[in-house]
């Protein structure tokens, strides 16, 4: 029976800064070690990527007025469930 759920879709760095207001990429690493953007994934050996709906996340809360605490937050919860969707697989 074939799999009905949605593949993950993950963008790399130049997509992430364009997608977040233009910002830069030592900006996109910066937010990420303060734990208010999501950290990215390694896909391979040279390879990283952030998941879209990660970041959609991030962004939506902060369109909606989340404050920094909020921010990390969520951010703590969505790597919360990308790790235990890991050691699910």
């Amino acid at each position: 029976m074939p799999s009905t759920a949605t593949p993950r879709r993950y963008s790399r760095l130049p997509a992430v800064c364009e997608r977040a207001g233009g910002i830069g990429r030592n900006t996109v690493y910066r937010w990420g070690q303060e734990g208010i953007f999501p950290r990215p994934v390694r896909l391979g050996p040279n390879c990283s990527a952030w998941p879209d709906d990660e970041i959609e996340a991030v962004l939506n809360a902060r369109a909606a007025g989340a404050d920094d605490a909020a921010v990390r937050a969520l951010v703590a919860r969505l790597h919360a469930e990308r790790t235990a969707g890991a050691s699910a697989a």
